[in-house]
Formats: structure tokens, sequence, C-alpha cells
């Protein structure tokens, strides 16, 4: 019998436009209506699930890639930074070799680029797989949500508890060069790739998605066989991993199928609904 159902958010929940399809709402609903528990797990913060949130009543949020687990009314559970050694580190390193990074922190997201170079930089990523209005509507999905705050000092940056950094659109040779860089510091931490925005998700090594729900399980008194999770890209691997009753989307990277136990359809292909709705037909 599954009790907690826990879904990624981009490239998973939503469709490729990064859209809420009323057949997932709807299947979410009646999973609820059972004594199910809906969970999100996602990479962005609390205030970027809004979307979700504002659609379905009595989420769980796992967000910032499990360094904070809340409840839709923003009570928190719990939360876990990062060292400021470690941020300081990084941070210094992307600097050094003008690599674009920001920091989450629990109330805002924090950048050292001014506003006008960080969409630039974000347009030029985009557009080379997308036309200008669908990477317009990327950029305000993931960053136009007024949270950003921009040209912000490093000092600044140090004096606020930091949930995740994360450093977009560089290279598979820049990513190797940086790992490399500060690999004593990333050694203690949970870190990972993701390809939609070609960058790393760095956390404290306390906080990955799969121990968060562990957390909550814990809690709630939920075995970990009464748990079902899906996901589609690094950020969700530590969670397929540590569940058995683990899917990867179909259009999952093979890491992350290889990762997974079971194979979903695609986002497509409302993968979500039609799992809750097999597991409702099930129990």
């Amino acid at each position: 019998m599954i009790r907690l159902f826990v879904s990624d958010i981009d490239g998973t929940l939503v469709n490729e436009r990064s859209e809420f399809e009323k057949e997932t709402i709807d299947a979410i609903r009646r999973f609820q209506s059972k004594d199910g528990v809906f969970m999100i797990a996602t990479g962005r913060n609390s205030w970027e699930v809004d979307q979700i949130t504002n659609e379905v009543d009595d989420v769980v949020i796992n967000c910032v890639n499990g360094a904070l687990l809340c409840l839709e009314n923003g009570d928190v559970i719990f939360s876990e930074s990062l060292d400021r050694k470690i941020v300081k580190k990084i941070a210094e390193y992307c600097l050094e070799n003008d690599i674009l990074i920001e920091f989450h922190g629990f109330d805002y997201t924090y950048t050292m680029y001014d506003e006008k170079s960080f969409k630039e930089r974000s347009d030029r990523h985009f557009l080379k797989s997308y036309d200008k209005e669908m990477a317009d509507g990327f950029y305000q999905l993931i960053f136009g949500r007024g949270m950003m705050v921009y040209d912000v000092p490093l000092e600044e940056i140090l004096s606020r508890e930091i949930a995740k950094i994360e450093v977009l659109y560089i290279s598979d040779e820049e990513k190797d060069l940086l790992i490399q860089e500060c690999r004593k510091e990333l050694e203690r931490c949970n870190y990972s790739a993701d390809s939609f925005m070609s960058n790393i998700e760095i956390t404290s090594e306390k906080a990955d998605k799969g121990l968060a729900i562990s957390h909550y399980c814990q809690m709630k008194g939920i075995d970990e066989d009464e748990v079902l999770v899906i996901g589609d890209s690094g950020n969700d691997i530590a969670m397929l991993k540590r569940f058995r009753n683990s899917y990867a989307m179909a259009n999952a990277d093979e890491e992350t199928k290889k990762a997974a136990n079971y194979t979903a359809l695609s986002n497509r292909e409302l993968a979500v609904a039609k799992l809750l709705d097999r597991i409702l037909e099930d129990q």
C-alpha cells in the first residue's frame, strides 16, 4: 500500500512547458481523498512551488534538494544550511573564473551578478534549445518571481543562511575543473548535476531529497515500503536509490534511470497522473 507519493516538479510533475495539467491535479486530489499524502521534492525553493500548492491543498514541500522540509502553511519541519567556509570557497572560485552562481537562502535567492548580465547569460543558454517566447517563459518561471536579489556582495551573502549553491550554465569541462578545485569542500556536501540548466546543485551533506523523505516517514510512522518516489534528473538520484518503489521518467537521463527500479511514462504522457490512478486501482 502506498501512503506517501513523492514527485519531482520539472520534467516530472509538469509538462515540457512547465504547465501543471488538470488531469494531474485531479489525480492528486483523488489520492489525497483516500488518505494519501502527496509530497513535492524539488530543487526549487518553497516560494517557487506556489504554482503547485495553489492548485492542490495539503502538500508537503521537500525543497531546495532536501535542505528544507515544510508544510504547505509554511511550518518548517527541518532545515539544513551549508557551512560558510564551503560557500566562500566555491563563490570565490566562480568569481575568479567568471562562472554564474546563485545562492538559495531560506528567505531569498542571491547572486553576485547584476540583473542585466544574469538575464543575458540565461537568454544565451535557453535560446540554444527554445524559441524566444519559451526562453522568456522559463526565465520568468525560474527567476522572475521577485525573490531574486541581484548584485549582492559576497560578504553579505556569507552573513546569510545558505541552503543551496547553484552553479549555472557551465560546460562539462568547467564542471570537472570546479569539482577538482573545490574537492575538499564538495566532499563535505551533497552535489548533483542537472542537464536543464547545465548546472551543479550543492547542499549540506545532511540534506538531500531522500533523507528529507525518510525524516518525514519517521515523524509520521510511514514505512519506507509505503513510499513511492518519481523523478527525472540528477538531483532525484538520492531518493530513487533510497526507496524500493522508485520510478524514473521515460524522459530521464540514463544515470537517473539506472538509479530507479522502474520506468514510468514521460511527462508529456501524464506519467504522475496515470501512476496515481494505477495505485488507487490496486489499493
